[in-house]
């Protein structure tokens, strides 16, 4: 308990801040720091008013808590005394005054008094006061959080501050003084800046705790003491009188006896954080002759953010004028002067200037502040307000104090989000073509090792049916009626060899023999090849156009490379159907990459999409049954990725398919190319 005593009375829950700024939208003192999105107080410019607490929704903020205090404070068998606001009837409308002493002194208080009667004396010092002292601009100080704002943002003005403790203070003073100075006072109402003014060096140990309305209800249901449920109960001496009528705006004022008129200017009572901020930012000490200030924070103590505000404020406002009216309080508080005299001597405290102001930015740091978030001029400034500062302005001075981040502009983060986004122009279809490249990669690659696996297991079952079926042959050479069955034994199982030989080149365990070939006479061989096969003497209208440099060269395997060009060029004339048109066969040398890309381009009916993921695949054809086994693409793959190339293919239904393969033109520069990205990815790590 200790340790959070010495926290600051607001804190942090980091883990539900949102990046909302609401609270520093709602800051009076503007003491929120904001570091890597994350909201935290800053403790020595905060005036506790409890403003953050109340606004965001998340509960990212909360107070410190009272309630283990008390809960000690009860338990050690001493006397404690609750004091008790005159806000009460607002935050507790289903209970009588009479049933909430009842259940404070269920739950453990040995006194319960009003602080209201507090109320009375600082009203009689009041009055005391301003007889001795009329001109000059004055203060009132019922409110911690406006003390506090003075003595930190206004500390010009702390001279003017009434030098008068609080009501809280006075009825601990009082309660002391009857009861004796042992019995520990804890205060019960809506203020949380309270806590804060318990700390104060000038008032401090007079009063132990501050528990908020919110905090009572909890303690409460701690202790399993259920409002209502225990005996009726009146408060203890001393009874409260015109002190009751403080929570209302001007309340102070009307029980000191000092009256108002809107044609006198000379009385102002300001409620509410943005009056009270704005008329306290300009005002000053030479104001005029004579000018008494009544300031709240809160738009009356019945708005507190300590309290549960479930009702309305007019029926809140309504609750206390009730109370007040069924108690046939006097009002303005009686006393004569020497009361007052007396109540001024022993109700005296002197306030300190805090200074928390930090330094002004000149007009180039603005400047230079602003341009970072593309702020070139007064039009580019929106003042949106998002950041949670009213102006464009307001945040950069924040940010030069330290206090905001560049990032917390919402507007700057939206055009560089739209920027990378352009930048990087990578749409949603392609990220998905490359996500299916690299599954039907690692899918292939699965397949090549367990068709490596398959087709060695394969073969020598296979060599072993040839070699018995030769022996069979060769025996049975008188016996013609087994000739034709001998020798169709032994040609299906030549053809599951050359099936697993195709397998083994698909999962290319075959070598390569490289050496430097012209590629065209390579792809003119292929086309004439395919195309007199394909036309197997039906009239086929198709033209097979050749393209490529007559020097161009690459190093290949010349006969695997054929058997590639051979597949891609028949499947080509396969796809255009008998229908009339050009299969175009093109080679290029692409520099940048040190390749050959060769490209095989049909005007036929293109590739399914169902189909597109599954065209390497080992045995899968979309041909009709008994034209093709599905092993001319997969072995053509296999022999590319042998020769380290790679192979895709664009394809579009009804219009035709292009494929490409790349070919390093020197394999011994690509191996070097490749030993020295693995050398440097090793001295790297």
């Amino acid at each position: 308990m200790l340790e959070q005593r010495k926290s600051g009375v607001i804190h942090t829950i980091k883990q539900n801040c949102r990046r909302c700024y609401t609270c520093v939208r709602d800051c009076p003192a503007k003491a929120i720091r904001i570091v890597d999105g994350q909201a935290s107080v800053v403790e020595e410019r905060c005036i506790a008013c409890g403003n953050c607490t109340a606004v965001c929704s998340q509960g990212a903020k909360a107070y410190v808590s009272g309630v283990e205090r008390v809960i000690e404070l009860l338990s050690d068998g001493g006397p404690v005394a609750a004091m008790l606001a005159p806000s009460f009837p607002a935050d507790f409308p289903d209970a009588s005054a009479e049933s909430l002493v009842g259940t404070l002194r269920q739950l453990g208080f040995s006194h319960v008094v009003e602080v209201a009667h507090g109320a009375d004396a600082v009203s009689r010092a009041y009055r005391g006061w301003l007889r001795e002292n009329p001109d000059g601009v004055r203060i009132t100080t019922t409110c911690p959080a406006v003390v506090e704002y003075i003595r930190k943002y206004k500390p010009e003005l702390t001279q003017c501050l009434i030098p008068i403790v609080s009501p809280m203070v006075a009825t601990a003073k009082e309660v002391k003084r009857r009861y004796g100075d042992k019995v520990r006072c804890v205060f019960i109402g809506p203020c949380v800046a309270k806590k804060l003014e318990i700390r104060n060096p000038e008032v401090a140990g007079i009063v132990e705790e501050v528990l908020t309305f919110q905090e009572l209800r909890r303690l409460m249901l701690v202790k399993s003491v259920p409002l209502g449920w225990a005996p009726p109960s009146r408060f203890d001496p001393p009874e409260g009188g015109g002190g009751r009528v403080y929570p209302l705006v001007g309340g102070l004022l009307r029980s000191s006896g000092i009256k108002r008129d809107p044609l006198q200017p000379e009385v102002t009572v300001l409620s509410g954080q943005s009056e009270t901020i704005e008329v306290l930012s300009n005002l000053t000490r030479d104001e005029g002759p004579r000018l008494l200030v009544e300031a709240l924070m809160c738009r009356g103590c019945y708005s507190g953010p300590g309290m549960y505000l479930h009702h309305r404020r007019l029926q809140r406002k309504q609750r206390i004028s009730d109370y007040v009216t069924s108690k046939r309080t006097v009002l303005p508080t009686d006393g004569t002067p020497e009361q007052e005299d007396e109540d001024l001597a022993s109700l005296h405290r002197e306030f300190s200037p805090d200074d928390q102001r930090l330094k002004e930015p000149n007009e180039s740091e603005i400047k230079q502040i602003l341009a970072r978030t593309n702020k070139f001029s007064q039009e580019d400034e929106l003042n949106c307000g998002a950041c949670g500062y009213p102006t464009c302005r307001a945040k950069a001075v924040a940010v030069y104090r330290g206090l905001a981040e560049e990032a917390m502009c919402l507007p700057f983060m939206v055009e560089q989000a739209e920027r990378v986004c352009h930048e990087l122009k990578i749409p949603w279809g392609e990220l998905r073509d490359v996500h299916r490249h690299l599954i039907n990669t690692e899918k292939l690659a699965s397949m090549g090792q367990m068709a490596a696996g398959v087709a060695h297991e394969l073969n020598n079952p296979l060599s072993t049916i040839l070699l018995y079926s030769n022996i069979l042959r060769r025996r049975l050479q008188a016996r013609s009626e087994f000739d034709h069955d001998l020798r169709l034994l032994e040609d299906e199982a030549q053809r599951c060899k050359k099936i697993i030989g195709n397998l083994l080149d698909f999962a290319r365990q075959n070598r390569v023999k490289l050496e430097s070939t012209l590629v065209e006479p390579l792809l003119r061989q292929a086309a004439d090849e395919s195309l007199y096969a394909a036309q197997d003497g039906e009239d086929h209208r198709v033209n097979v156009v050749v393209d490529c440099p007559p020097d161009l060269r690459a190093e290949m395997d010349r006969d695997q490379i054929a058997q590639v060009l051979g597949n891609l060029v028949k499947n080509a004339i396969e796809a255009m159907e008998g229908r009339s048109g050009a299969v175009r066969v093109e080679a290029r040398y692409v520099p940048d990459r040190d390749r050959v890309r060769i490209s095989v381009s049909d005007q036929g009916v293109g590739i399914p999409p169902e189909a597109r993921d599954k065209i390497f695949q080992p045995f899968f054809t979309t041909k009709s049954i008994g034209k093709g086994t599905g092993l001319g693409l997969p072995i053509s793959y296999g022999i590319v990725k042998m020769h380290r190339g790679t192979i895709w293919f664009e394809s579009e239904s009804g219009k035709g398919t292009t494929f490409h393969l790349e070919l390093p033109q020197s394999q011994a520069m690509h191996a070097r190319s490749i030993s020295n990205e693995q050398t440097n990815d090793s001295i790297r790590r």
